[in-house]
């Protein structure tokens, strides 16, 4: 039984109580998430009193940093249960994640004619990079087959497995519609081919637990800024088999162990992928964001968050001429529609002068929107320290929205 107080977790997050925003309904929360007290002080201490470049200098505050650091490996292969910290390679974000994986998987793995399987409702960031690695190897994009509730067509998919794909990318919780993919059955298929899986778990990681022994893939990756954490801080999973074997993808600092003037040796993993000065203070907040997490417990935070997604769902179906955009189990409370008669902007636009905060547009995500044969939509996106009640004033927001335009 969980003793955390849901109904009042708002308290713990500082621009949600702030004066200007206390009558906001924040339903942003798949762009991104608000960032606890304990997150905001402890990279506040860090640059007050621990503040040193890391891995580099033998003097405390240098070994203060590196140890804070370091031990955030051990945070995230906890909270990913990986086998060992050693594959937790810290990124930007999930972008910077892809890139990276797109880069040094494909130097060493894509050739001519090989192909990258993508599923064609993925979050631009999960498209674009396999794009251009397919461009530059002259290799072959193809679509995942796609069932229509957006779960990915197992027996469909089996019959393009082969020798000649090479990787396969998809997304384990959908930014448009909150659906969940079996990864497991997907990783399954794969690996009777041998074919390396990449998941994006950028909607995934501050709503459902996450074992990638588990579900089996090779890579992946989440962002801070979605789990509470800072902005430009990102977690990349590599599967042991692929440390050595992928090549940096960038140079400089930090990552090498030997340099000379003809030639440069690599250090070991992970750091061989972060060169540079990196965002240490953010990694820092990170590890506590998931430490937050981990205090509340995922499960409670799955539960409640669960309870939002029913009231919200019941809400929406009342609502008249509304479209919303789902067809499978949802494992965040993510709601995207539309409303006959009125443009989802507006609608927006019209929810934000109430104070109530949405997204509109393509959602990062035009072949999904294209897919469904809109041009963009509304999402409401919730987290844990959101309520029911702010759920009532959702719809009866947009009551007053519809009055407004006519509709």
């Amino acid at each position: 039984m969980c003793d955390f107080d849901f109904k009042n977790s708002r308290n713990l997050f500082p621009c949600l109580i702030a004066e200007k925003n206390r009558k906001t309904i924040y339903f942003d929360n798949a762009a991104t998430t608000h960032k606890p007290r304990v997150v905001i002080d402890k990279i506040s201490d860090f640059y007050g009193s621990s503040n040193s470049n890391i891995h580099r200098s033998a003097h405390g505050m240098g070994a203060s940093a590196t140890e804070q650091y370091e031990s955030v490996r051990s945070v995230v292969q906890d909270f990913l249960s990986a086998e060992s910290a050693e594959e937790i390679v810290f990124t930007s974000g999930a972008t910077d994640s892809i890139n990276l994986v797109a880069h040094s998987f494909g130097k060493n793995f894509i050739s001519a004619g090989d192909v990258i399987l993508v599923s064609p409702i993925e979050h631009h960031s999960n498209l674009i990079p396999w794009q251009m690695l397919a461009k530059e190897k002259n290799a072959v994009i193809q679509e995942i087959p796609i069932n229509q509730d957006l779960t990915v067509n197992l027996k469909k998919l089996k019959s393009l497995l082969n020798s000649s794909v090479k990787l396969l990318a998809i997304n384990h919780v959908s930014n448009v519609t909150g659906g969940v993919q079996n990864i497991k059955d997907v990783v399954g298929q794969a690996k009777l081919f041998n074919i390396p899986v990449f998941v994006d778990g950028a909607q995934a990681a501050a709503h459902i637990n996450i074992d990638v022994v588990d579900l089996g893939c090779d890579f992946y990756c989440f962002s801070g800024h979605k789990v509470f954490g800072p902005t430009g801080t990102g977690v990349l999973f590599i599967k042991h088999d692929y440390l050595e074997r992928l090549a940096p993808y960038r140079t400089g600092g930090q990552m090498v162990s030997k340099v000379s003037f003809d030639s440069s040796e690599w250090g070991a993993p992970p750091l061989k992928f972060e060169a540079g000065t990196p965002n240490i203070a953010g990694v820092i907040g990170l590890g506590e964001a998931i430490k937050f997490i981990t205090t509340i417990g995922i499960l409670n935070i799955s539960k409640y968050e669960m309870e939002l997604e029913s009231y919200f769902y019941e809400g929406l179906k009342k609502v008249p001429n509304l479209s919303l955009y789902a067809g499978h189990k949802r494992a965040a409370p993510i709601f995207s529609f539309n409303v006959k008669g009125a443009h989802h902007y507006d609608i927006a636009t019209l929810l934000s002068e109430n104070n109530i905060f949405v997204r509109s547009g393509h959602l990062c995500n035009q072949t999904l929107m294209n897919y469904l044969g809109i041009e963009g939509c509304v999402r409401a996106s919730l987290s844990f320290y959101n309520t029911q009640k702010e759920i009532d004033l959702f719809i009866d927001a947009l009551k007053l929205v519809f009055k407004f335009l006519k509709i």
